[in-house]
């Protein structure tokens, strides 16, 4: 059973809200293991370091990976935006910011026991095992047949999945995949977090392309129905770093469990939020997650202002509080970023956890590959 961690700040205060086990893990090997937050930015001097590893000590394994790129792009020119004024040219005019989603996979094999890491931003050219001239793993193994491309634009922003599978391309039900991904930012500040991981159900996995998460016919185990996070609300002065009027703002990023990565169809989730502050006083709000969600928490009520927003902790009363989320329509896996800084921008000084997770979806969620 997961632990659930809170701060104490002040006043020994605690939320009575107890965490169940789920299914879907982040310290344990699964057969699906997913990287919701990577990010390759070359003018910004940010990348992304994938680790990979088999933890099996005697078998190779094959694994069918897919970056999903949630790049959006302006409809007048095709680059890269993040809200409209982005795609406006001086003497042109202005296109709009349309939000998009396209995946390009990849396959990599694992000899035992080998860990593998790499650049989202450049990938991965040279195996360390080759399997010519002798450099091979145990019983023979190599890398032999692998490639990872780098990320499909830049910047990019997206998330990264990777399935077991056999030799013919099938799913495997060997839980034997382990994941973590570091952020590099351009000041020298790393924000690191394990990938989250969904087991397969030992002999239930079929070998044709769609992959049942959870529900009565399951052959992956399913999506939490509940994801928990403990944090600090927005704009509050951070009790720890040692300066003067530092404020801190925290970011959830969401990729739902059912996807269609055959035909191209992103999921899609409505979000209910139920937020507490320190004394149990609670506030609600929903938001739809399509494809990748990655929202300040003072902005997902959409808050003209972020110091009146329910996340602030000028309405919250509260430096620190808990949100559970619910997912309605598609599961959702994700993780947290906290950015601490004075210009707080994105990348001032950044670190990430794992969110906790609760109970099991009565729906199941599908992951369609091609």
């Amino acid at each position: 059973m997961r632990t659930m961690k809170m701060m104490f700040l002040g006043a020994a205060v605690a939320l009575s809200v107890v965490a169940a086990n789920a299914d879907v893990v982040s310290d344990q090997a699964a057969a699906i293991v997913i990287w919701p937050d990577i990010k390759a930015d070359a003018e910004a001097s940010v990348d992304t370091i994938v680790q990979l590893s088999n933890t099996s000590q005697t078998q190779s394994i094959l694994v069918h990976c897919f970056y999903e790129n949630a790049n959006s792009h302006c409809t007048n020119n095709g680059q890269v935006c993040d809200e409209a004024i982005d795609c406006c040219e001086l003497g042109v005019g202005c296109g709009t910011c349309q939000p998009g989603w396209l995946e390009t996979d990849f396959r990599v094999r694992l000899t035992p026991r080998q860990p593998l890491g790499w650049s989202a931003a450049t990938g991965l050219v040279d195996f360390p095992l080759t399997g010519r001239f002798g450099s091979v793993g145990p019983d023979g193994s190599s890398n032999a047949g692998s490639r990872i491309p780098p990320t499909a634009e830049d910047p990019y922003t997206g998330a990264l999945k990777c399935i077991a599978i056999n030799d013919d391309g099938t799913p495997s039900d060997r839980n034997v995949l382990k994941g973590e991904s570091t952020l590099v930012t351009p000041n020298g500040d790393v924000a690191k977090h394990n990938a989250i991981g969904i087991q397969a159900i030992e002999g239930a996995v079929n070998d044709d392309n769609v992959l049942v998460l959870g529900g009565e016919e399951a052959e992956y185990n399913g999506c939490a129905s509940v994801l928990i996070v403990n944090h600090m609300f927005d704009l509050g002065i951070h009790p720890v770093i040692d300066a003067v009027d530092v404020p801190s703002v925290t970011n959830i990023v969401l990729v739902p469990c059912t996807q269609d990565l055959l035909r191209q169809v992103p999921g899609s989730a409505v979000v209910q939020f139920l937020v507490y502050n320190e004394f149990e006083q609670r506030l609600s709000t929903s938001r739809t997650a399509n494809c990748k969600a990655d929202w300040q928490l003072s902005t997902i009520d959409q808050a003209t202002d972020p110091t009146r927003s329910i996340f602030s902790a000028a309405v919250m009363g509260t430096l620190v509080g808990q949100s559970r989320l619910q997912p309605i329509g598609s599961g959702l896996i994700g993780i947290a970023n906290e950015v601490i800084g004075d210009d707080m921008s994105p990348y001032s000084s950044m670190s990430s956890f794992n969110l906790n997770m609760q109970g099991d979806r009565a729906e199941a969620d599908l992951i369609t590959i091609p």
